[in-house]
């Protein structure tokens, strides 16, 4: 099994396991895959590297290091794109970087169920975070500086955005979806990605006008 093979079957059993909690408000029925076309892909990588980071950068500037951030980095990616009409989700599980003898996090099923059911909002959470598209691309703000932080990578790696063969073949960064669905992060957080607190659609609604 390759890499995109074994990320969509995990992603495949993230869904099923978020319908099985009764999660509401899943932005999929299924993981059909989209935005495959080399014009879409495209659109994707010029929206998260140019408009998307500008933002990011701009909102955490105050913030030392984004690599313990994936939640509310996210939330926000997520809110960004569904403004601008893609088709995203939440993600939540567990990512081995440089095949580590431990993952980053301690993150199991038992635990999500857990969290989401008790609607623990308290203290950190032990997950991590990204967006996906339906498909096998992979959307992570936090992932670089962990990467610098704790790997040594070099800063040349800057990009949050790639397939789940890319990560794991090129830069050895091994996702493990788990769950899906924004409500998990509005059950066990301080707000409802859903709501667009930063009003993207009415800034992109007046680009348009």
């Amino acid at each position: 099994m390759n890499a995109t093979e074994r990320y969509l079957g995990l992603l495949k059993e993230s869904l099923n396991f978020a319908k099985e909690l009764g999660l509401q408000n899943l932005q999929w029925d299924s993981i059909e895959t989209k935005y495959q076309g080399k014009d879409d892909i495209q659109e994707i990588v010029n929206i998260v590297q140019g408009e998307l980071f500008d933002f990011i950068e701009d909102f955490f500037k105050f913030h030392p290091y984004l690599g313990n951030m994936c939640l509310d980095l996210t939330a926000i990616t997520f809110m960004y794109l569904k403004a601008k009409g893609f088709n995203a989700e939440m993600i939540y599980g567990n990512v081995n970087i440089n095949n580590s003898p431990e993952d980053e996090w301690d993150t199991t099923p038992i635990f999500l169920k857990n969290e989401y059911v008790n609607k623990v909002n308290k203290g950190e959470q032990d997950v991590h975070a990204w967006v996906g598209l339906g498909g096998d691309i992979i959307i992570d703000f936090a992932l670089p500086e962990r990467l610098w932080k704790n790997y040594k990578y070099p800063r040349e790696i800057n990009f949050p955005i790639g397939r789940a063969d890319f990560f794991e073949n090129s830069l050895k960064v091994k996702y493990k979806p788990m769950l899906v669905g924004s409500d998990f992060f509005k059950q066990t957080n301080r707000y409802d990605p859903l709501d667009d607190i930063f009003n993207f659609k009415e800034k992109m609604n007046k680009e348009k006008a």
